[in-house]
């Protein structure tokens, strides 16, 4: 018989030999592994040619997403607000603040599935190197998980659009995927939580302003010529949560508990009296309504500060050119009279001003039209419920 020792070796798979003859440079060009399994080589987009048209969000990636957005978060330091305008004024609406992170997935067929996620600290406004995030994904990488950004999740009370932060951050993924508009943008809007209302949105940059994101520039002219407003800087995705097959088999076994049998009118005790058929009338919009007329307010307070910061630049601009154009204006008057007197020329002086007042960017501005107009369609629809709760 055989021994226990020599049935185990003759069990275990033939040693690979370590001083093998080198194989030829092209036989190991072809046994290199690729980037992703066989089964997907007809799915992934790996030449990034066809758009985004849905998205699928990861039940976990939400879980992370509300959780973020009840964290007690402090606010955003100095450097994260426009350098070269006056700082907003402190609002209830501007105190709360947004949160940020990266998400985290593959783009199948046109389906962005979001896997994973991370969130980003305060202040974290790039994703370049020596960022955040560029050290976390290599970390990410070393341990082999999902490391492809694809978008940005907001968790924000402004009504539900993008901040100016954000659009930064999606066109920094936007560039990195080819700006071809594989980066979406997932915002959670956390005003509508204290009503038990849940509000979770997906979008992707549309044609122009991914032009705009390309150039980098949000200026007034970028703006027009691509015709960037509030109401098409952002186009919509449909949007699904899915769970995986575990959680999903979980809950399948969850049963509801059964309800006690009712009492009938005879069973019950003749002394015991009946309780009232009405419900007390209260006010079905007591806090809600008052929160969105106030975040209404703070968000046309923003808007006109920036409205006074862009006037106040724009004005500033036209000051330096006509102040340059007379300072060129007078040496050509000045040239020609010692062109007459025989005398040597002045240096002309360049049409160009140095050094001038850059276009204000407008990108802010866009954002708050967005979350006035969010706002108030909130508060109406807020109103409404309230008004059909007061008469049923």
């Amino acid at each position: 018989m055989t021994s226990m020792a020599a049935a185990l070796a003759a069990s275990l798979p033939a040693a690979i030999s370590r001083t093998g003859t080198p194989q030829p440079a092209s036989t190991q060009q072809q046994q290199q592994p690729k980037q992703f399994p066989q089964r997907l080589e007809g799915v992934v987009d790996v030449e990034a040619a066809r758009e985004v048209e849905s998205v699928q969000l990861n039940s976990l990636v939400f879980l992370k997403i509300m959780k973020h957005s009840t964290d007690i978060l402090p606010p955003p330091p100095a450097n994260t607000l426009q350098q070269d305008r006056n700082a907003p004024p402190p609002t209830a609406l501007s105190s709360h603040t947004d949160c940020l992170g990266v998400l985290l997935g593959l783009d199948l067929d046109g389906v962005m599935e979001v896997e994973d996620s991370f969130a980003l600290p305060g202040g974290e406004t790039s994703l370049g190197a020596n960022s955040y995030s560029d050290r976390l994904l290599t970390h990410l990488r070393e341990v082999q998980t999902p490391d492809s950004p694809v978008g940005i999740y907001l968790s924000t009370r402004n009504g539900g659009f993008a901040t100016r932060v954000s659009i930064e951050l999606l066109s920094a993924v936007e560039k990195a995927a080819g700006g071809r508009g594989k980066a979406i943008l997932v915002v959670h809007d956390a005003s509508k939580s204290n009503g038990g209302d849940l509000s979770v949105k997906a979008f992707r940059l549309g044609e122009g302003a991914r032009e705009a994101a390309k150039l980098g520039k949000w200026d007034e002219k970028t703006l027009t010529e691509n015709g960037i407003t509030s109401s098409t800087l952002l186009s919509p995705l449909p949007l699904t949560v899915t769970s995986p097959t575990l959680i999903s088999a979980f809950l399948s076994t969850l049963t509801t508990p059964s309800s006690e049998p009712e009492r009938t009118l005879s069973s019950a005790s003749s002394s015991i009296a009946l309780p009232p058929s009405f419900a007390p009338l209260v006010n079905p919009t007591s806090t809600s309504l008052t929160n969105y007329l106030q975040n209404t307010l703070d968000s046309l307070t923003l808007h006109s500060h920036e409205a006074n910061n862009i006037a106040f630049l724009t004005r500033q601009i036209a000051r330096e050119k006509v102040k340059h154009e007379q300072i060129v204006k007078d040496r050509e008057e000045e040239n020609i009279k010692r062109r007459k007197q025989g005398l040597s020329e002045f240096p002309s002086i360049p049409k160009e001003i140095k050094n001038p007042t850059k276009e204000p960017s407008r990108l802010e501005m866009i954002c708050l039209n967005g979350t006035t107009e969010g706002l108030a369609k909130n508060m109406a629809a807020e109103a409404g419920k309230g008004l059909v709760r007061s008469y049923l």
